[in-house]
């Protein structure tokens, strides 16, 4: 039975704006979506792509194609022959340009990154210098607006290591489990290590890498658990969501490990020294920690590391490379 690794990443909190040339006016907006009755700004999974295998390469990696600068990319291998040999080809797939069939769907999925929080119409305005836009020929400074929302962005992935170096799923990989297992981690280590994918130019740089993770390694073919963060209007951090489908039965608590130095509510037990303001009312909704008896992921036997690198250093000891 194949192994399947789901994940949801907790971006640190950051002001963030997008840079992919779309505007209204004068004003560069970033994406939203309606969810719930309110506005929540996202950002695509091809950007979060884009920054991986721009990181990849960075990092000294093998990959078909390179960046050259913020305008252009290089494709070395056009028409894919060593794409086994290739980390981002074989990881995040391929399709030939004049040539459909030619294609490989590569075995990372990734969702769309949705923001912790509403967005509520937070806009910055600025001037740009005369001469800064060519088209532009007065001489005045130029007045321009940038929609920016301060949160957090929750985003999930999913990777089933038993595909890597695979042509098709009933064939034999052209990796053995020890080089399957490489991938994996250089998979996990690129998106620890997230940087450039949200942003307007240079101007509001934000710190894309996960402050939380949540690992999931299971037989289960479905993750159960995408979009598990919530946040109240205080602020407060929550893992309501995944607290409620382990106790269900749904998510098994031995399949799951969490990594994050943030004080979440549902985490710890508050007898760990957590504080909790209100120990009358055990509620598990950001609004203060767990109290004792009302349950915790950490009672429920969830493995708890202090930090999102502990977190996926634990999970790679777990696997066997035989087992890919």
């Amino acid at each position: 039975m194949s192994k399947h690794l789901f994940g949801m990443i907790l971006t640190h909190q950051g002001i963030y704006a997008n840079n992919r040339g779309e505007n209204e006016g004068n004003a560069t907006t970033i994406q939203k979506v309606l969810s719930n009755g309110e506005l929540y700004s996202t950002v695509s999974a091809e950007s979060i792509r884009y920054a991986l295998r721009e990181g990849w390469q960075i990092a000294g990696h093998l990959v078909n194609r390179r960046v050259v600068d913020h305008r252009s990319v290089r494709i070395t291998d056009r028409e894919f022959v060593a794409w086994t040999e290739c980390l981002d080809d074989d990881v995040l797939g391929f399709m030939h340009a004049r040539n459909e069939t030619l294609s490989r769907r590569g075995p990372l999925e990734i969702t769309r990154a949705i923001s912790l929080s509403p967005w509520r119409g937070e806009i910055m305005r600025n001037f740009a210098s005369p001469g800064s836009n060519p088209s532009v020929t007065t001489n005045d400074p130029i007045p321009y607006a940038v929609e920016v929302h301060d949160t957090r962005y929750q985003f999930g992935f999913a990777i089933t290591p038993e595909f890597l170096g695979k042509e098709n799923l009933d064939e034999k990989s052209h990796l053995d489990g020890s080089r399957k297992k490489e991938r994996l981690q250089v998979v996990l280590e690129g998106i620890l290590n997230l940087r450039r994918v949200g942003g307007n130019h240079a101007r509001y740089f934000t710190d894309y890498s996960p402050e939380a993770v949540v690992l999931r390694w299971t037989d289960d073919p479905a993750p159960r658990f995408l979009y598990c963060f919530e946040e109240n209007e205080q602020g407060s951090l929550s893992l309501g969501p995944l607290l409620k489908r382990i106790k269900g039965g749904d998510i098994d608590a031995d399949e799951v490990i969490i990594g994050t130095a943030l004080d979440i509510a549902c985490l710890w037990q508050s007898s760990k020294g957590k504080p909790d303001p209100n120990p009358n009312t055990g509620k598990c909704d950001g609004t203060q920690h767990t109290a004792p008896g009302t349950g915790s992921l950490e009672e429920a036997r969830v493995r708890v590391e202090p930090g999102v690198k502990k977190a996926v250093e634990f999970l790679l000891e777990r696997i066997e490379p035989s087992s890919l």
